[in-house]
């Protein structure tokens, strides 16, 4: 009949059982490779299965993934290759894939998935722990060139029905049930026997060449609340029921994931609200510190700001900086502190390394910066007002040994953007625009949003330890004169322009008052000085090298808003 002959690798696994003998059922001359200590013990499960296998007439093979010439062997003898391989073996396909290319010639690759799609998934961090490996296994398949079928077989009915998913059960409830999150999620329940039979039939099928094979009988997509009811009317009576919330099953997955628990310090100011979000949407346990008075005032904006951290699963403590005993508190259930504090409180930071001196466990403390270098600003005496303060937190950090990371993060784009740098207005020019020096000094903008990942990534990342961190997208390097060009493209015309000479905005730096010169000097910092785009050292790490599959938002995606 000229039927594929068909290796099937982790066969001795869960799905890999079920697929190894629906493809000797259905004809298929069929291959598995063991280990070959599998067949060690006599009467073990494994030895039973295998002569099961031996029964079915199922070739059996002795390799591993980690000897490379018994790979190519078993594959010598086959046309179409089937891995099973369990979750924390994925990346080893890496080494089937080169050994497919090597042999050249088979006619079929199934990956190891039997799952949810694994390019599909939510962004929760333990769920992309899982499915990235997955989805990296994917991408090389479709690179290599090697024919291949993805096989979206979704929920074993025999794993999850036999208990409803409730830890340890042996059957369904009677009494009472565990439901998480709201119930109202749809899956998809297949039978195994299912999966394996439909994977069988696929092989050899034109027509899944190339695709993901999903399985999806439509009688079997049920919600987790349909699910239970299906139950309750087969055993004749209602269960009680209890539901986990959302912000609750992600909080546990962090702490079985082992992420730091942070807290974040000025998180109702202006990147610090992006820096708490961020946080807890990265699946840190994550912790702010608010005045007790904050609360006060319904309807608030800062009332409604510490509502959607709740809503967030973000844990509001109160304390300030003057009550040396609620930071010590706060800092005692966290790992990591990023302070966001404004420029007025800068010199407060040094209670907060005093603090984490006697605690003694902090494992990294980012101290309110994301801006410019602080060493490296020109030596303008209000520039100098304005990070000098800094530059001592960070003096005083190195001294304390306490592990640190600076971040450079440079313009603010929803800040500066939805203006461009000019003062009164709320939407960017469309007839003249002031600019500040000569125009030339090269910015970096980057959006809020991808400040506040790229920190987070950092905060558990070896490589930005006692390091500073630049986040210097290269799209968004960008003078002044090259940002009003890309805004005249989009608008369809010129602006009329007017240049503020370098020598009258120090003249007015001079003459302002503090606090009254920060937004000056720093814009003077940043415009005109060019203290933004230095050259850099050993001490400091590039974001674009550490997380080069990071996306950020363009300068002129981001002004497209405004046209």
């Amino acid at each position: 009949m000229g039927k594929s002959k068909i290796l099937v690798l982790g066969a001795t696994g869960y799905i890999g059982k079920y697929i190894a003998k629906a493809s000797a059922r259905l004809g298929h001359p069929t291959f598995v490779v063991v280990r070959p200590d599998t067949t060690a013990v006599p009467n073990s499960a494994r030895k039973v299965l295998l002569d099961s296998f031996t029964s079915a007439g199922i070739t059996i093979l002795h390799g591993d993934l980690g000897d490379h010439e018994s790979i190519l062997a078993a594959l010598k003898q086959v046309d179409v290759v089937i891995s099973t391989i369990s979750i924390t073996l994925v990346a080893d396909q890496f080494k089937l894939i080169d050994a497919i290319k090597e042999v050249g010639h088979i006619k079929r690759f199934l990956p190891s998935e039997f799952g949810v799609d694994a390019e599909r998934t939510t962004d929760v961090p333990a769920v992309q722990a899982i499915f990235k490996p997955k989805a990296k296994i994917r991408t090389a398949l479709r690179e290599s060139g090697i024919p291949y079928t993805f096989i979206n077989a979704n929920n074993f009915t025999a794993f999850f029905l036999r208990t409803l998913v409730q830890e340890g059960l042996e059957a369904p409830p009677r009494d009472k049930i565990t439901i998480l999150g709201d119930g109202n999620a749809k899956a998809i329940y297949v039978d195994e026997d299912d999966v394996a039979t439909i994977t069988i039939k696929s092989v050899d099928d034109p027509r899944t060449l190339n695709k993901q094979l999903v399985i999806r009988p439509p009688t079997n997509v049920l919600s987790f609340n349909e699910l239970v009811e299906i139950w309750e009317e087969k055993i004749g009576h209602k269960l009680e029921k209890s539901y986990v919330p959302e912000s609750t099953l992600r909080k546990q997955l962090d702490v079985k994931m082992g992420k730091s628990k942070i807290l974040v310090l000025g998180a109702t100011g202006y990147i610090g609200k992006y820096i708490a979000k961020a946080s807890a949407r990265l699946g840190h346990p994550t912790f702010v510190l608010v005045r007790p008075d904050t609360t006060a005032v319904p309807n608030s904006a800062r009332k409604v700001l510490l509502d959607s951290f709740t809503a967030a699963g973000i844990t509001i403590l109160h304390g300030d900086f003057g009550d040396h005993e609620s930071i010590l508190a706060a800092l005692k259930q966290v790992d990591v502190v990023i302070s966001t504090i404004s420029v007025t409180l800068i010199a407060d930071q040094l209670k907060v390394i005093d603090a984490i001196k006697e605690v003694g466990h902090i494992k990294r403390f980012l101290p309110s910066e994301f801006g410019v270098d602080v060493e490296r600003t020109t030596d303008l005496p209000a520039v100098q007002a304005v990070f000098k303060p800094k530059a001592k937190i960070r003096t005083a950090l190195r001294e304390s040994g306490i592990p640190y990371t600076f971040i450079n993060a440079n313009t603010f784009a929803a800040y500066y953007l939805p203006t461009l740098v000019q003062e009164g207005l709320e939407a960017p020019p469309r007839d003249k625009v002031t600019i500040l020096g000569d125009g030339n000094a090269k910015a970096i903008y980057v959006d809020e949003d991808d400040i506040a990942t790229i920190t987070i990534k950092s905060v558990d990342d070896p490589r930005t330890l006692n390091k500073q961190l630049v986040i210097r997208p290269p799209t968004n390097v960008l003078s002044f004169n090259e940002l009003v060009e890309i805004w005249e493209e989009k608008i369809g015309h010129k602006l009329e322009k007017s240049y503020v000479p370098e020598s009258t905005l120090r003249k007015q730096l001079d003459e302002l008052p503090f606090p009254d010169f920060i937004y000056p000097a720093v814009s003077y910092s940043i415009f005109v000085a060019g203290d933004e785009y230095f050259e850099l050292g050993p001490e400091d790490a590039q974001a674009i090298e550490l997380y080069p599959d990071f996306e950020y938002k363009t300068v002129s995606s981001l002004l497209d808003k405004f046209v």
